[in-house]
This record gives structure tokens, sequence and C-alpha cells, in this order.
């Protein structure tokens, strides 16, 4: 019986090296022996495989659902806000099994997923571009003043101008674009890596993370003081910033400012003083102890004597929400929308190159070869599980997934590359899903705590992208010129909206700007394929990706350009080494 007992005990606990993984690290030492590594098709025990897996969960939450978040904001219902946060943990960890299992097709050499801890996570590629439409066809006027459908336009006497679709309407309408477009991912999936990363080389994909980073950290910066609406005019009016409890003051205030420095003090500390655990998770332990302090404190407003007290957090929408949620209890009628097609292509394309890296990453965090057969037939089936996910994540209601980067780093500190560990990851992430009070606190978030976590993993975006523009030949003269001119116009871009939209005002785009005015004689399709372009020119990150990749192509290479340090046979070594900073 004991000995019964023995191996019951061994299959549930393990006799993983806790201390480890749990006791903080002082920063004069660095010595501790490390646990044992344990490789992809390791066997772990019950409580080792939980453990690990929620480390991966935790690095990921952030990420997963900063995306559907940022979208909701658009003028989504909260209970639809809640919903896609629900969605996004659901999807991801439905996706995320299909990667780490790997499914292969039968009668053909192909498989569905990289077989390694690769996790997936809602992409951020696609968050730019999402906002775009749902503002375009959210636009509404009443007797020329902006109205919003279901709310002001509802009270209008006369005839509304503009597409007049309700956000809802139009993120459907983003979904079944997505389905239509996801294959064109599927279809790159059977192209040789080799020939992809020989298309889109470093120089490409590490302007494309920046340009993206870049756009994000405004919406970051504008939620830290205190939401994206109020900072949009703060220089025309001084708009209250909902979306910080019972606090409405306006943008930039200094409590706003406040809280938000909370979450990154707190980061700083995880980093600085905490186990290897809490550096994996450091992500989520800073919003969560920006949550504990902005429900700690209130703020007191006093009028004429008379002083009124005002909550960060309120529980309001926690207490509402249902217990047990799951996909499709909200749904989106789906639409197809022609101009986002150019655009949701390039994201694609953007993700596929993330994805091979990331992948590649993984393979040599996990201690294997990233060259040969097996590897290739990794990133084969991982770009084709990317495609597949994201046509079934529209189907869920979810905008496309992707492979995230941040978890070879907590591969690499966990010394955990076993698969088991990635179930215990989707178990979490599922569990996470189908609460739906987990999304309603969410939900209660502070615009300004928010804000401040987003902002650092936004950044993080950034230098995953200028780390990459350092890969293989590096910044030689070639490249840097094609780097110049891309970040130039697509950065541009961003920091100057009005230079396609005058007004300066989201709302109104695509219809007004001197670049190319809208005439009412154009036919539909013409009409179309101008938004199309607009849509392109006004996104940062297409815009400068596209740049890069024509200069790419028509740019002769110089003697000293070829060299890369590296055997031409040996290119699947460097690509996208050691990414392990937080970036989906």
């Amino acid at each position: 019986m004991a000995k019964r007992g023995g191996k019951w005990n061994e299959r549930l606990i393990g006799d993983y090296n806790w201390k480890f993984l749990c006791m903080p690290t002082p920063p004069w030492k660095h010595d501790r022996p490390l646990p044992p590594f344990y490789g992809k098709d390791d066997k772990l025990s019950v409580m080792v495989a939980l453990v690990m897996g929620a480390q991966h969960a935790l690095a990921m939450v952030g990420g997963i659902i900063t995306a559907p978040l940022l979208i909701a904001m658009s003028g989504f219902t909260p209970e639809n806000q809640a919903y896609l946060v629900s969605a996004a943990l659901i999807v991801a960890a439905c996706a995320s099994f299909i990667q780490v299992f790997q499914f292969k097709i039968p009668f053909t050499k192909y498989v569905i997923g990289t077989g390694l801890l690769s996790v997936m996570g809602v992409s951020f590629s696609f968050v730019p571009v999402a906002q775009q439409v749902i503002g375009t066809l959210s636009q509404c006027t009443c007797a020329g003043a902006v109205c919003t459908v279901g709310g002001t336009c509802s009270t209008c006497a006369v005839p509304l101008v503009g597409n007049c679709h309700t956000a809802e309407d139009a993120y459907g309408k983003v979904l079944g674009t997505i389905l239509v477009c996801a294959w064109y991912q599927v279809a790159i999936s059977f192209v040789p890596s080799r020939v992809l990363r020989r298309v889109f080389p470093p120089v490409v994909t590490g302007t494309c993370l920046v340009l993206l980073g870049t756009a994000l950290i405004g919406s970051g910066f504008q939620n830290w003081g205190g939401g994206i609406y109020c900072a949009q005019q703060v220089l025309t009016s001084k708009v209250p910033c909902s979306g910080n409890g019972e606090v409405a003051l306006a943008f930039g205030h200094r409590v706003y400012l406040g809280l938000g420095l909370v979450v990154m003090v707190a980061i700083i500390l995880a980093e600085f003083l905490g186990s290897p655990f809490i550096r994996n998770t450091e992500v989520i332990i800073g919003l969560f102890v920006g949550m504990i302090v902005a429900s700690s404190v209130h703020y007191t407003d006093c009028n004429d004597g008379v002083c009124t007290s005002y909550r960060y957090v309120t529980s309001k929408q926690i207490s509402e929400a249902k217990w047990v949620t799951f996909l499709w209890v909200c749904r989106f009628k789906l639409g197809f929308y022609g101009p986002a097609v150019l655009p949701i292509l390039f994201a694609f394309m953007v993700t596929t190159m993330e994805c091979i890296g990331d992948i590649t990453a993984t393979t040599e965090a996990s201690h294997l070869e990233p060259v040969g057969e097996k590897f290739e037939r990794r990133i084969q089936g991982g770009v084709l599980a990317d495609g597949l996910n994201s046509f079934f994540g529209a189907l869920g209601t979810i905008t496309p997934v992707t492979t995230y980067a941040q978890n070879n780093g907590v591969l690499s500190l966990s010394r955990c590359a076993s698969r088991y560990a990635g179930y215990g990851c989707c178990f979490w992430l599922l569990l996470l899903g189908i609460i739906g009070k987990f999304a309603a606190i969410i939900l209660t978030i502070p615009n300004c705590v928010l804000g401040g976590m987003t902002t650092f993993l936004f950044t993080g975006v950034v230098v995953s992208g200028i780390h990459v523009l350092n890969l293989r030949e590096g910044l030689n003269r070639r490249n840097r010129f094609i780097a110049i001119m891309a970040i130039g116009v697509g950065m541009g871009v961003t920091l100057v909206p009005a230079w396609v939209n005058i007004s300066g005002q989201y709302i109104a785009y695509p219809n007004e700007g001197n670049f190319w005015p809208v005439n009412p004689t154009w036919s539909p399709g013409f009409r179309g394929f101008r938004d199309s372009i607009i849509i392109v020119m006004s996104n940062g990150f297409s815009i400068g990706g596209f740049i890069a990749v024509f200069l790419n192509l028509i740019l002769p290479f110089d003697q000293s350009d070829t060299h890369t340090g590296f055997d031409e046979t040996d290119d699947n070594v460097i690509d996208l080494k050691d990414k392990a900073i937080a970036q989906p």
C-alpha cells in the first residue's frame, strides 16, 4: 500500500523544485541550483502541469483581454464587452490545444499545430484595422451633428446621413471579412518557410512590429490619461473621461496618471525582486496590484462645503454578471466589408512572420534543433494552425489569433518545455473564459489602470521589433534605408492622422480629407476601392509595411549587404532568436 500511495503521490504532486520557482530572487544572488529540464514529451504530475500551465496562462491573460477590450471600446454595450473578454479566453484555450497537440492530416505529410509548448492568443495586428472599420461603419449624422445609432440618433427628426451601423453590426462585418481572408494564411502555410523568410526578412517584419507597437502605445497612453474618447477631444473641449468607475475627470488628471503609475511600479518591483513565478506573470501581477489600490481609494469632490466621494471600482457589473458563460451567448450578424480586405490580408502576413519567429524561438528554448525536416514540419503546422484557428475564432466571434511570444520567456525561466504544461495552460484559460464573473471583474478595471498595463505590454511589441530589425545581417546600409523610409511614413501617419483625415476626428473617417475627396457620383465599387486605399494609408503599420515589402523587393544588394555572418544553409537558426518579450 505504501508503494501504491507513493506512486499516486508522484503522479499528483511530483518532485519539482518548488523553492526555485517560488522564492524571491535577491538582486545580488544568481547562483541558485536550477531545476531539471523537462522536454516536450516528458510527462508531468498533475500539480506540476497545472502550476506550469498557470504561469503561461497568467503571462497571456493581459494580452488576450486587451485586444477585445480595445475593440469593444468602440461603442459596444457592457454586456457585449464582457462577452468578448470571455470568448477571447475560450478561443485562446481551444486554439492553444490544437497548436500544442499537433494533428496529422490523413494521407498527407502535413500537420496542424507545432507539437511544442506553443500557446495562442488574440493578435494585436488586427486591432487598428477593426477600430477603423467600426469607426467608419458607425459614422452617422443627424442634420450635420454626429449621433450614435441606438442612442442619440433615435431622436433625430430628419433622415440620417452616413453608414449608421451599430458597433456590433460593424464588428460582424469585420468578422465576416476575416472569415474570407483567413484562407490566405492557410495557403501561405504550404509555402516553404525558407521561401517566406527570404520574401519577408527581418527588416520587413521588424518594421511592422515597431509601427504596430507605436500605434498601440498611443491607445495605452490615452487610456492611462483617462480614456480614448476624452483623449481625442482634449484639444477642443474638456470632456469628462468615463470608464473609471464613478470618477469622471478631465483627461490627464493627476489621479489617473498616479493609478497608472502604480501598475508600472508594481511591474518594476516584480522584475527586480520577484521569484521566477512572479517574474513570469509580472504583467497580470501589476494589473492586480493596480486594481487593489484603485479599489482601496476614492476621489472626493467638494462644492459649496458639500463633499462627495466617488469610487474608481464599483461592483455593480460583477454582481449582475452570470457565473457561467460560453461562446455564442452574444451573436453578431456576419457581413463583408470590401475596403478592409487589403489591410486584413497585410495583418495576416505580419502574424504569419511572427508565428514563424515564435516557433523558432520556442524550438530553441525546448532544446531542439531549429533546422531539418521536423523543424520545417513544425513551421508548416504552426502557420496552418494559425490560419485555421483564426477562421474558427472568427466563427467564435473573435478576431484572429496568433502564436504568442512571451511564453518563450516563461519556458526558459521555468525550464519546462513539456506539452503537458501547455494542456494545463489551456485548462486555466478555458476555466477563466467560462466564469462570467471574471470577465465582469476585467470590465471594472479603470481605464487609467488598464492604460498603465497596456503601455508596458505594447512597448514590448516595439522592443521586439527593434530586436528583429537587428537579426541576420542587421541594420546594414540597405536595411537601414528601408527602415527609415517605412518607419518615417508609417509613424508619421500614426502621429498625424490628419495627413489623410483633415478633420482629425476619428468618427469622420474616411469621408473627409483632401488627399482623395469623395465624389457622390462614384459607383459603389469604385468608392469601395477608394475606401480600401484610404484605410491602408491611414494605418501606420499597413502603409509602412507595404513600403518595406516594396523596397525590399526592388532594392539591389551591395556586396557588403549580402554578408550575414551565418552559413546560408543554417538561416533557420537566426530567425527571431531569443524573442521572449511580451508581444502577441
